[in-house]
């Protein structure tokens, strides 16, 4: 700990900036802070949005490293910190050899030169300043009236404005001012912004979007007609929320679609108009957008993340009830103001749709909810072939396919970049290694853990077409497994839901029992289950006991008829969490259903264990060859095989995946 006059040198001598960088440097270089006589050589990369040629890092490395005297006994360094770029000079080279302590700052280490990174013990990439840093370096410096929310709003900005409105000769309220209205300045001066996407991509060039892809392309097709003077804006559709896991491309989607229309795209979010100020700065900003978009029109209006509105009937917003009320009464007002908005078409992103104020949804505003889905395997090698951009991918990519499962559209961009980096940097063509050493790390599954994962598909596989009316299309495991949260499943099962009008307490158990016959298929062959089927928030026990709990609040098929809508995140697991009868009711409905499933798939051992034994020699087996393989069997013992459905048709042709997790 430094002395309390230390203290009130570096309050002194230390500029609120470097203060900042001290509090993202100090994690990188704490083992080295009190240990004075280690030497070591280190490459760190500058987080993201901080130039490396910023005076404040520099000096915060020397405030943490440096001591009193500059030169060792040999008249050597003993800190010397330098740019990367700065290494070709003859003398700098000498000096990162010779010193004591070395840091060398640099914008990506990932696009470094192999041999340079020789060079170093240890690298690391700086985070970016957090709130937690802005508060602790208010505090070094002395610096008055910081505040939590202030330090949230500084950490959101680039840091090289913030290093030039926060000095020593103005007051924190004076330069967080600045820094607003220079935000809200940059934001609605964009007429670049309102014109039409020329560089994106269209719709009609991507891939892995399905429903969402068919859906902007008809839109397309009616702003056309509606510039022709061919249809009435009333008929065209005014708004959808795009939901997907994170990576699937809804940002992309987005401007894809404003390309595809031939119209000008402006994006904004909650956290944007937020970044303006309090309440009535964010309302202000809110209607600036729409205003813009009016102005614009046609155009696309996009607002990411629109899940941090909120819902105003969820319980979760405590005091800030009236402040979310606020705020999503203004968005209504601008979705469906008196006079209409001919010609914008918002359409919002969310990971989670289940938050979304009910309101927002209604026809007339955000009136379609689109699922973006992970993408299937043909989908998986369109998009990397497309980020590939114009390298001639070899053979026919199977093999990436395969280890690519569960990947979203933002990992296998991340996997194109790094292989045309690789190329690129050793001059030659592009090979299938290449795509296979640019996923994350796979271990392959063992013999005893790839038949355990045969025998959780084949469950679920079986027990769809034993028990519901649904259209098996594929049973898939895989034999590698990444050793990253990457996305990366073990197996999955893709099948089309055939949807009845409405669905009885029979069908939901049916349900609850195709998603626990995987747990089902590994205790009738193993005596027990693995923790393959929980775990998780898609895993095959979650949605199983939030079915359950439907089927007891939401339907009227328990003990009483009240019902209970659970709104909010997490609204179900809250709602069994504070009712012990519910609680125990959804249990007894998993354990019945599991006994059931395991009474039928002991019926139907034999097909269980060959579909596994089909899966573990092949990997994938289609709907048809497994009711094939089990009508066979079945003909062969002389029982009727009326039980397995077949059925394709009256259907909505949507196709859903579950998979087992590591």
């Amino acid at each position: 700990m430094k002395s309390f006059q230390t203290s009130l040198r570096l309050k002194a001598t230390l500029t609120f900036p470097t203060a900042v960088a001290m509090c993202a440097v100090r994690k990188a270089l704490r083992p080295f802070l009190d240990r004075h006589d280690t030497r070591f050589k280190a490459l760190l990369q500058m987080p993201d949005g901080v130039n490396v040629d910023t005076y404040f890092y520099h000096a915060a490395i020397s405030e943490l490293l440096g001591s009193e005297a500059q030169y060792d006994e040999f008249g050597h360094d003993r800190l010397f910190i330098a740019r990367l770029d700065e290494v070709t000079i003859v003398n700098k080279l000498r000096n990162i050899f010779e010193a004591k302590r070395t840091i060398l700052l640099c914008n990506s280490l990932e696009e470094l030169d192999p041999d340079v990174k020789l060079i170093a013990d240890f690298e690391c990439v700086l985070v970016r300043p957090t709130p937690g840093h802005f508060l602790a370096a208010a505090r070094m410096v002395g610096l008055e009236g910081m505040t939590p929310d202030d330090a949230e709003y500084l950490a959101s900005l680039d840091f090289g404005r913030v290093k030039m409105a926060v000095n020593a000769h103005r007051t924190l309220r004076s330069a967080i001012g600045r820094l607003r209205r220079a935000a809200a300045a940059d934001d609605f001066k964009i007429p670049e912004q309102a014109k039409p996407e020329t560089k994106a991509k269209t719709l009609h060039d991507m891939a892995g979007y399905g429903e969402a892809a068919t859906w902007g392309i008809q839109l397309a097709g009616d702003i056309a007609s509606w510039k022709a003077g061919l249809i009435e804006w009333e008929d065209v559709d005014r708004g959808a929320v795009l939901c997907g896991k994170p990576g699937t491309g809804k940002t992309t989607y987005g401007r894809a679609l404003a390309a595809t229309c031939g119209i000008p795209i402006i994006e904004a979010s909650s956290a944007r108009w937020q970044a303006m100020g309090h309440l009535g700065d964010m309302l202000k900003a809110m209607r600036k957008a729409f205003e813009l978009a009016t102005k614009s029109a046609p155009c696309i209006l996009f607002l990411d993340e629109i899940d941090a509105f909120g819902d105003r009937s969820s319980d979760t917003a405590g005091d800030n009830l009236d402040y979310k009320r606020q705020v999503i009464n203004a968005l209504l007002e601008c979705l469906d103001p008196a006079g209409g908005r001919p010609g914008v078409v918002v359409v919002a992103a969310t990971n989670l749709p289940e938050v979304i104020d009910p309101a927002l949804l209604r026809p007339g505003r955000l009136e379609r909810l689109i699922g973006i889905p992970l993408p299937d395997g043909p989908a998986r090698v369109a998009i990397l072939r497309q980020h590939l951009r114009g390298l001639a991918a070899p053979g026919d990519l199977r093999k990436f396919e395969e280890m690519s499962a569960g990947y979203a559209g933002a990992n296998i961009e991340m996997v194109a970049r790094e292989v045309r980096r690789r190329v690129r940097r050793e001059g030659r063509a592009l090979e299938e290694k290449d795509l296979l050493e640019a996923l994350p790390p796979t271990r392959s599954l063992s013999d005893v853990e790839l038949r355990r994962v045969a025998v959780h598909e084949a469950g679920h596989a079986i027990a769809t077409l034993a028990t519901s009316q649904d259209s098996l299309l594929w049973v898939v495991i895989n034999r590698q497994v990444a050793l990253d949260d990457s996305g990366s499943s073990l197996g999955h099962m893709e099948y089309r839901r055939n949807q009845s009008v409405f669905e009885t307490k029979d069908s939901l158990m049916s349900r609850i029992g195709i998603h626990l016959a995987g747990i089902a298929a590994e205790r009738v062959v193993y005596g027990h289950h693995s923790t393959s089927g929980g775990g998780a928030q898609g895993s095959d026990l979650r949605i199983a006991t939030d079915l359950a709990t439907g089927i007891e609040r939401y339907f009227g098929f328990g003990d009483n008829l009240v019902l209970d809508l659970a709104g909010g995140v997490g609204g179900l697991e809250a709602l069994r969490a504070r009712d012990a009868n519910l609680w125990h009711a959804v249990d007894l409905r998993l354990k019945e259903s599991l006994e059931q499933t395991e009474t039928l798939l002991r019926e139907y051992r034999v097909e269980l264990e060959q579909l596994a034994d089909c899966l573990v020699e092949r990997g994938r087996v289609s709907g048809a060859e497994v009711r094939e393989l089990i009508a066979a069997l079945r003909r062969g013992r002389a029982e009727p095989t009326a039980s397995l459905n077949d059925t394709t048709t009256g259907t909505r042709p949507e196709k859903r995946k579950r998979g087992l997790r590591p």
